[in-house]
């Protein structure tokens, strides 16, 4: 056979188109790979298969956030390829790429602080807040903040991370650069309050979407954004009618702040009560009575060896008390909340106020029963029984044919909103407090965005259901091929 008939040959021009249509195909195929994977790291096209959803922003969190209408950008001090390349920061970029594809307003960039510093000088001059690659600024207008990578993620006792908190952080974070009038949260001083041990309060209020602020009431006004009053640990009473002055009257501005439905939420301490005389009538008319002098003690569930620092009981009936931290009963147990040497609370009335105008209290936190009553300078059991710790009550009024509620929450010591109550994730104070929040502040509060845990970030897909997706990715296409292959064979055999 000559080179002329060689180069006829039909199993050699069959075999060189198969062979250039082979490297077409792969060249194809890394071209669509290298397109597709740009466009998914452009447009956020990722699909999270883990059973908690781990890397998703929920529609509730979106919820929030999706009637914004000032621009927001989302800064992150590093090039993509080197966030997608870290194991934390992938989840927190991940997150703003599918905020900003939801919300049109939302803009995510990325400036190198190593290679480009002076992007971020202007956040340096009004935050004072050194930012490294791991930052993230959110700003909106001349309103900015900036956080740790940490901020995005809660850790156990133990420091390791444990859940992925960006919805939390990143909805909180537009928030308060986004909104023209945040409701305000003041905080009382000017009787000794205890304003170091209620940071971490501070801190919560701050994240659920509250401004923080001190007042001394006696010599100022609250604004009328004002939606929450919190009375941590007072050491001196509130000046009542018998102030100098109609403006020095802390009772009254307290009560008026409560007709114009407003939330107030009460720390005292047993060995202070005694002396706070107005204050404490002024929380009778709402159906509280602290039992000063006393102490709540029990062994059987206690934290500490003096059997002080309680678990509290959750309410089992089906009440108002117990419907507001209802969404806890979600978790396979509920978590510990925690109060240490908590004096009782008497409820002074019972019921449902139907009535307009009406009041009722309820229980929120008890004690188990066999609880011992001491009495706090002579440590003497005076009786045992089941004590109400932490109360609330409402107060409901018609408002242009609706109804409106102010609402006390009170709780028998300080310690339930102490920082490392608030702080330790194995407690549950804070979810219940945020819990009270969602009806207190009467502004929408972040209380229903829960961290997602990387207890089990596996797929949640069944083994069938994983080799049949396995089997549809490595066959069919390879199966089209081969199909497509043969009958171009037959067709030009016969032709």
């Amino acid at each position: 056979m000559n080179s002329r008939s060689i180069t006829k040959s039909r199993k050699l021009r069959y075999g060189a188109m198969a062979a250039g249509f082979t490297a077409v195909f792969i060249a194809i195929v890394i071209v669509f790979n290298a397109i597709f994977s740009s466009l998914a790291a452009k447009f956020g096209w990722y699909a999270d298969m883990t059973g908690e959803a781990v890397f998703t922003m929920s529609d509730v969190s979106l919820s929030f956030i999706d009637d914004i209408t000032s621009d927001v950008y989302i800064y992150f001090a590093c090039e993509p390829d080197e966030l997608m390349a870290d194991a934390d920061m992938r989840y927190v970029y991940n997150s703003a790429k599918q905020i900003s594809s939801a919300i049109p307003n939302v803009h995510v960039e990325c400036h190198d602080v190593v290679k480009n510093p002076e992007f971020f000088m202007d956040f340096y001059n009004n935050k004072g807040t050194k930012i490294t690659a791991k930052s993230v600024v959110i700003a909106s207008g001349t309103e900015s903040v900036i956080y740790n990578y940490k901020a995005f993620f809660t850790y156990n006792e133990e420091g390791k991370r444990w859940a992925y908190n960006g919805e939390y952080r990143y909805t909180a974070g537009i928030m308060q650069v986004t909104q023209a009038e945040t409701p305000i949260a003041y905080f009382t001083t000017g009787h000794s309050e205890d304003i170091t041990n209620a940071a971490t309060l501070a801190s919560l209020l701050t994240d659920a979407g509250f401004e923080v602020r001190e007042i001394d009431l006696a010599m100022e006004e609250m604004d009328d954004d004002a939606r929450i009053l919190v009375i941590f640990n007072p050491k001196y009473d509130f000046h009542g009618i018998e102030a100098e002055t109609e403006s020095a009257n802390e009772i009254d501005k307290i009560d008026r702040f409560l007709d114009g439905l407003g939330g107030l939420l009460v720390f005292e301490d047993s060995e202070y009560a005694a002396g706070l005389n107005n204050l404490n009538e002024f929380l009778e008319e709402w159906g509280i009575r602290y039992m000063a002098g006393t102490h709540v003690k029990d062994a059987a569930h206690s934290m500490s060896i003096d059997g002080y620092s309680i678990v509290t009981k959750y309410q089992e009936e089906d009440n108002f008390g117990q419907n507001i931290y209802d969404d806890l009963e979600n978790f396979d147990s509920m978590p510990k909340s925690m109060i240490r040497q908590a004096m009782p609370i008497e409820k002074l009335f019972t019921g449902q106020g139907t009535m307009v105008g009406a009041k009722a209290v309820y229980t929120m936190l008890g004690s188990y029963e066999g609880a011992e009553l001491v009495d706090r300078e002579s440590e003497s059991v005076m009786e045992t029984g089941e004590y109400d710790l932490v109360t609330i009550s409402y107060e409901n009024r018609v408002i242009d044919n609706d109804y409106y509620y102010s609402y006390v929450m009170a709780a028998g010591s300080p310690s339930f909103a102490y920082n490392n109550y608030l702080v330790d994730t194995s407690y549950g104070n804070s979810d219940v407090i945020l819990s009270a929040l969602k009806l207190i502040g009467r502004d929408k509060v972040l209380a229903d965005l829960d961290p997602k845990p990387f207890d089990d970030t596996s797929s949640s897909a069944t083994t069938a259901q994983s080799a049949k997706f396995t089997v549809c990715c490595t066959l069919i296409l390879p199966a089209v091929i081969t199909v497509v292959g043969v009958v171009t064979v037959i067709r030009r055999r016969h032709s």
